[in-house]
């Protein structure tokens, strides 16, 4: 299903889980892992307390196509399925067992744009989560998310939402634009944060940093063919009443308030999220 490159100290301490192509399209969080199993294979990194698990390619399926998935969005049902129907509710029966078994999980993730700068997801901002956000090499970091999805048409069975059920400390890296070597970079550094802030490699401590966070208000989702009103970036300014999208029937969607526009994806079906707003 998925390949899993353990490594365990031997000596007591706290187990770390690495996620990277949760979806397919999302390399930068796996090449960044194999960045530093190469390291500790080699022992140019070593551990000094617990133990690591690095899933470098979570939905294989849908990274041999360089989809964001096969049939449904692994990140929105990432909970235990009976009866299994498809690849990724299959895939997320398996991921469940690995957040049971962690104590820290680090899911890895990547953008649709050019120029998207890296940034954090915090859903849940408890005290242990907040630490650990402290040390990621970002700037920004979102919060809102359980919010904007309860009651929705969209289930919010996140591999965050999972780990908080599951009381694990738990955080997504949204590390920039898919193909930027950017990307990668803070890919690794947020591994290599999240190891040395808990004492699992031999190095020094991060510094610590408070991030800007921003409040998602409402995700939108793409009901018939269309298109973005301009180029938007991640974290773009929006004024209220500009149009940010427009349906090939005519019909536009403008924003409801000042602030910005989220995760725009350009590349977007009809049926799945388009964009999110927050201020």
């Amino acid at each position: 299903m998925f390949k899993k490159y353990i490594f365990d100290s031997n000596i007591p301490g706290l187990k770390c889980l690495i996620l990277g192509a949760v979806h397919g399209d999302e390399t930068a969080g796996t090449i960044a892992q194999r960045r530093i199993i190469k390291q500790l294979e080699t022992g140019r990194l070593n551990l000094k307390s617990g133990k690591v698990t690095f899933i470098p390619i979570v939905n294989k399926a849908a990274y041999r196509l360089r989809a964001r998935f096969v049939d449904v969005n692994l990140n929105r049902v990432v909970c235990f399925h009976p009866t299994p129907q498809n690849n990724e509710e299959k895939i997320a029966d398996k991921l469940i067992k690995e957040i049971d078994d962690c104590d820290i999980m680090l899911d890895l993730h990547s953008t649709h744009c050019p120029e998207d700068k890296a940034f954090a997801f915090i859903d849940y901002p408890q005290p242990d989560n907040l630490n650990l956000l402290s040390v990621m090499p970002v700037k920004t970091a979102l919060a809102g998310w359980p919010a904007i999805y309860t009651g929705g048409v969209i289930d919010n069975f996140c591999t965050e939402a999972y780990a908080h059920i599951r009381n694990k400390i738990g955080i997504t890296v949204e590390c920039g634009y898919h193909h930027a070597p950017q990307a990668t970079n803070i890919a690794e550094q947020a591994i290599l944060n999240l190891l040395s802030f808990y004492h699992i490699i031999n190095a020094p401590k991060p510094a610590v940093q408070q991030q800007r966070i921003i409040t998602l208000d409402s995700f939108i989702i793409k009901q018939f063919s269309g298109h973005l009103n301009r180029n938007f970036k991640h974290l773009d300014k929006i004024k209220s009443g500009e149009i940010l999208a427009v349906y090939d029937n005519g019909s536009s969607l403008k924003a409801p308030a000042d602030g910005y526009i989220i995760m725009p994806n350009p590349k977007a079906v009809v049926g799945t999220e388009w964009f999110y707003l927050g201020h």
